[in-house]
């Protein structure tokens, strides 16, 4: 069982880098503008999704100028969000967006893509970046679904964006 993980594991993350690599980059870009200028980086993470938080915040590397996200009333134009959420149809994250464009601050958004939603956050982010991930990895003996490394692909998908993000305030030192 573990082996077949580990090789579905391998897959996302070269799915990932595959078809997410651009949009890490913009996601990147989006925030640097709040580092290189006079705002901050604000992570919001939903559920499991608080270990990116807690990466970002308390991790070996953290993420520059971050802070996480306790107050939309505290926003101005110069900061910059991150949302963090399992799928793009979280209810709780969707509110935090519409906050979030009413006070017209940019956002970036990391979840899996729910296909055919009607209203998620992958149209009401400046960027999405998609997780790959809206159901379990490995079948069981019943046809169901199981194993959703939400957490490992979302953390992913931070690190290479953290990676963009460290190499444009590196430039503009």
């Amino acid at each position: 069982m573990l082996k077949m993980f580990t090789t579905q594991l391998s897959g996302l993350f070269s799915r990932l880098q595959g078809k997410e690599e651009w949009m890490m980059e913009d996601a990147a870009r989006l925030l640097a503008q709040a580092a290189v200028g006079e705002g901050t980086i604000y992570i919001k993470g939903f559920e499991e999704m608080k270990g990116v938080t807690e990466e970002a915040l308390n991790g070996e590397e953290p993420m520059a100028c971050a802070l996480e996200l306790q107050n939309v009333d505290d926003l101005d134009g110069a900061d910059r969000v991150l949302i963090v959420t399992r799928r793009s149809t979280d209810e709780d994250a969707i509110a935090l967006a519409r906050k979030l464009l009413d006070k017209q601050i940019p956002f970036t958004v990391i979840s899996g893509t729910v296909k055919e939603a009607e209203e998620d956050l992958t149209t009401l982010a400046d960027v999405h970046l998609n997780t790959q991930l809206v159901k379990g990895m490995l079948p069981d003996e019943s046809g169901n679904r199981f194993g959703f490394p939400s957490l490992v692909a979302a953390l992913y998908l931070y690190h290479g964006l953290k990676f963009s993000l460290d190499e444009m305030i590196a430039e503009n030192e």
